[in-house]
């Protein structure tokens, strides 16, 4: 069983499955970002098509799925 919750990072740990905004879209992490030629930016993939290169220090708030502990 998962839950999701609320993490507040940068661009550069989004991770696959993450849910997060991104010019005033919800957008889906296709893949964890990688960082590319372009000094201080990482690559994102969305799972929807597309994708964007922002830079890796940006803040973000993402929803993640995390496993629940259960007893």
């Amino acid at each position: 069983m998962t839950t999701t919750t609320e993490l507040h990072i940068t661009a550069r740990e989004i991770r696959e499955g993450d849910v997060f905004v991104l010019h005033g879209h919800a957008r889906t992490a296709a893949e964890s970002t990688w960082p590319t030629a372009l000094r201080g930016h990482v690559h994102v993939t969305f799972a929807d098509g597309g994708d964007a290169v922002i830079p890796a220090d940006r803040p973000i708030t993402v929803r993640r799925a995390v496993p629940c502990a259960t007893a």
